[in-house]
C-alpha cells in the first residue's frame, strides 16, 4: 500500500510540474502570411546602382504599406503598381530581398526573395610590357610570392616538396630555405609584422615562422582550403579557390569580414595567388592567363590584365605549368610575375589595351 502511495504522488507531482511548465511556455505565434511577388524572381541577377522593379501580385487584403529592404536597409515603399528602387550595396554577391507588409503597426504579410548583385560596369583590360627577365628556379612549384626588402620570398607546393624560402632575385640563387613536413601541400605567402605566414591547400593549417630565421614560431587552425594570401597591413587576406576572398585576423587567422568578387557579368572563381597593389587586390585566376584587379571595398573586379604569352615556348617544356606568382615592391613600384615550375620570374608594366 505504502508503495502504491509513493508511485502516486511522484505522479501527481510529475502532472503539477509538466502544468506548471505549460502554462510558463509562451504561445506559439503563426508564422507570417506569404506576400506574393511578381517580381523581381528569386535568384534575379543585377548590377549595382541599376534599378530593380518590384512588383506585388494583386490581393484582397488591405495593408497601410508595403516596404522594400535589401539586405536590412529599406530601399522603396512599394505601391499597389510597380515600384521601381535603385541598387546600392556596399559589396557585391547574393543579397536578400525582403517586402514586408503593415497594418496597424504591425508586419502582417512578407516576401523574402534572394538576388545577386553584380558589379555596375565592365571591367577595363590590360595588356603587359617586359622590363626584365630574371632566372627561376624550373623545380619550383610557385605557390605564393613576394618581395620584401627588395628580397624575393617563395612558398612552393606539392606534397613532399614544399617549402618557403628567400631567394636573390636577380640571380635566382636560393639563400634560405625551410622544408615543410611530408603531410603539408604549401600554398600562399605573406609577411607581415616580421613574421611570415604560409597557408596550406587541404591542410587547414597556416604555418608562422620567423622571417629572419625561417623557422616555425606558430601554427593556426583555419576552415577549408587555402590558396593564395596577401595582407594589407592589418588583415592577412585569403582566397580559396572559389569566389571568396576572406580577410583574417593575424593574432588568431579567424575570418573578420568577407568579399564575394563579381564582375557586371558574374562570379569570377578559382582566385589563387593574390597580391595587394596600390590599393587593389590582384589575383591570379587559376587554370588561365588572366589577373584581375579587385576592389577592395566591394568585391568589383576593376581590371583584368591578360599576360597571354608571357613565357615563350622556347622556355617550356613538359613541367611548365599555369601562371602564378605576383610579387609588388612598394619601394619602387615594380611588379614581378611567374608560374609554376617556370625558368624565368619576369618584371612587367602594365599597359591598357
Amino acid at each position: 500500500m505504502r508503495l502504491f502511495l509513493n508511485f502516486a504522488l511522484i505522479f501527481f507531482l510529475a502532472s503539477c510540474n509538466s502544468e506548471a511548465q505549460r502554462k510558463r511556455a509562451p504561445a506559439t505565434t503563426a508564422s507570417i502570411p506569404k506576400l506574393q511577388l511578381a517580381s523581381p524572381r528569386s535568384s534575379t541577377t543585377i548590377k549595382n546602382s541599376e534599378r530593380l522593379t518590384i512588383r506585388r501580385l494583386p490581393s484582397d487584403a488591405k495593408y497601410d504599406s508595403v516596404v522594400a529592404y535589401l539586405d536590412g536597409r529599406r530601399i522603396a515603399r512599394v505601391a499597389d503598381s510597380a515600384t521601381e528602387a535603385t541598387v546600392a550595396t556596399k559589396t557585391l554577391g547574393y543579397k536578400l530581398l525582403k517586402v514586408t507588409a503593415f497594418s496597424a503597426g504591425k508586419e502582417v504579410a512578407e516576401a523574402r526573395v534572394s538576388i545577386t548583385v553584380l558589379a555596375p560596369k565592365a571591367p577595363k583590360k590590360y595588356g603587359y610590357a617586359v622590363v626584365g627577365a630574371y632566372p627561376h628556379d624550373e623545380r619550383a612549384y610557385t605557390q605564393g610570392l613576394q618581395v620584401y626588402r627588395d628580397e624575393l620570398y617563395e612558398g612552393l607546393g606539392i606534397y613532399g616538396q614544399s617549402s618557403v624560402r628567400k631567394v636573390d632575385l636577380k640571380s635566382g640563387k636560393v639563400l634560405q630555405q625551410k622544408e615543410l613536413h611530408d603531410k603539408y601541400f604549401g600554398e600562399g605567402i605573406c609577411i607581415l609584422n616580421g613574421l611570415l605566414y604560409q597557408l596550406t591547400w587541404r591542410e587547414q593549417t597556416c604555418l608562422v615562422y620567423s622571417l629572419e630565421t625561417l623557422e616555425q614560431q606558430a601554427s593556426l587552425p583555419y576552415s577549408g582550403e587555402g590558396w593564395g594570401l596577401t595582407t594589407d597591413g592589418a588583415y592577412l587576406i585569403m582566397s580559396n579557390g572559389s569566389n571568396a576572398i576572406s580577410f583574417m585576423s593575424p593574432n588568431d587567422f579567424v575570418a573578420r569580414k568577407r568579399l564575394e568578387v563579381y564582375t557586371d557579368r558574374g562570379a569570377v572563381g578559382q582566385l589563387n595567388e593574390l597580391e595587394l597593389i596600390n590599393g587593389e587586390i590582384w589575383a591570379n585566376v587559376y587554370g588561365s592567363d588572366n589577373i584581375v584587379r579587385i576592389d577592395t571595398a566591394s568585391g568589383a573586379v576593376t581590371g583584368v590584365v591578360d599576360m597571354r604569352n608571357l613565357l615563350p615556348n622556347s622556355l617550356r617544356d613538359k613541367h611548365t605549368d599555369v601562371l602564378n606568382g605576383i610579387a609588388y615592391n612598394e619601394k619602387t613600384g615594380q611588379i614581378f610575375v611567374t608560374g609554376k615550375s617556370w625558368k624565368r620570374l619576369f618584371e612587367v608594366t602594365i599597359t591598357e589595351k
